[in-house]
This record gives C-alpha cells, structure tokens and sequence, in this order.
C-alpha cells in the first residue's frame, strides 16, 4: 500500500529524519523526496509538452492534466531509481543519464487526499522524446490519457491570466480529441512551481539548441 510506502524524511533545515512510512510524513508535514519528468517532443520545429491525464480515481487532483511523469522516491532508492515512473505511467524506458536535469524545487501546500502536509523536495528532469501520442502504453490504473500542447502555450497559461492552450488528447481506449484548455484543467500552481519549471524548461531548450549550432 502506498501509505505504508517508506521515504526519507527531513526536518525544515534539512536534516535526515530516517525512513517513515508516507501517510506519517504527510500526516506530520515532514519534507520529502519526489521525481518528476517533462517530456517534450518537436513537432514541426516546435517544442510541445507530453502530459498526463491523471485518473478519475485518484484520491488526489483527479481528472487534470499534470506533468508528463512523478512520483515519490522512496527511502532506498536513489534518483537512477525515479525513472521507474516513466515506465510505470507512459511505458518507456529511458536511463537517467538520458535526462536533463532542471534542477531541485520545493513546494509546500495540504495534501488533498488526507488533509496533511505536502512538503516535497522535487528533483525535476526534461526528457526529449519525439514519439506520437499513440506510442505511449499510459498506466490504466494511474492515467486515463496521454496528451500534448505547445509548450509556449502552456507557459503563458500560468504566467499570462486568462490565457488558453490547445490540447490533443489520446484517452486509455485510443479516443483521440482536442479542445481547449485553461488553468482550471491542470494540477495547481503551488509556490510557482508550474511557472518556474517551465522556465527552466525553456532556458534548457534554447541551451540545447544553441550547443548544437555551435
């Protein structure tokens, strides 16, 4: 069970407070460990962000569309270890090494599913993958689709009040649909995160490319 799941926990100036089990770290507000990983694919010359649908039967943030892939990093494992998501929820096998690091975040808000505190230290990583939706094998227990918007309007969704993104979406059964999506059809902004990671995103796009113009 995924509450009894056992993580590193650290006090707020960082220091290890040994393995315990995940409702406790929640229940308790203690800081810990997460992975997360944007999937960008180049249509046309263009950088477009991967997403997920998470599930309707998520306790928490069901039905919205959310980073391409995360999860906690339990309290044996290693960073090398939290590629397992991509795995586990789009089903593709890429290494650590075949990632790039954005950097570590921090965010801090109540955990909708118990009412406890979230505090996650999020290791965050692009991955640059150009496959069509359809090549994705979404988890049907954790997803209920796979989709894609450019990533310049995802940007401005949180950064520019009121703006919207096209979105196609590949459902679980293979439904294919695009409509359009605003900020209320995503996991929450907490303490900037969206904004901030999508920044970084884009910075390490542009570096990208210039390195190899060079």
């Amino acid at each position: 069970m995924s509450g009894s799941e056992l993580l590193a926990a650290f006090d707020d100036d960082g220091i290890p407070l040994g393995a315990l089990p995940r409702d406790e770290v929640h229940r308790l507000g203690h800081w810990h460990e997460v992975f997360h990983c944007l999937v960008v694919a180049h249509r046309a010359g263009e950088p477009y962000a991967v997403l997920q649908r998470r599930s309707a039967n998520k306790r928490a943030f069901p039905n919205l569309l959310d980073i391409s892939a995360g999860g906690h990093i339990l309290a044996d494992e290693t960073l090398a270890d939290g590629v397992r998501e991509l795995h586990e929820e789009l089903g593709i096998t890429p290494n650590l090494d075949d990632l790039t690091s954005l950097g570590q975040f921090r965010i801090a808000d109540t955990d909708p599913a118990s009412e406890g505190k979230n505090r996650e230290i999020i290791h965050a990583f692009l991955f640059l993958d150009d496959r069509d939706l359809g090549a994705y094998a979404p988890d049907p227990v954790e997803l209920d689709g796979v989709a894609e918007t450019k990533l310049s309007e995802l940007i401005a969704v949180f950064t520019e009040p009121g703006s919207l993104a096209e979105v196609t979406e590949r459902s679980i059964d293979g439904q294919v649909r695009t409509f359009i999506a605003a900020s209320a059809d995503f996991v929450p902004e907490v303490d900037g995160y969206w904004t901030a990671m999508l920044a970084t995103t884009a910075t390490a796009l542009a570096e990208m490319t210039s390195n190899r113009r060079e």
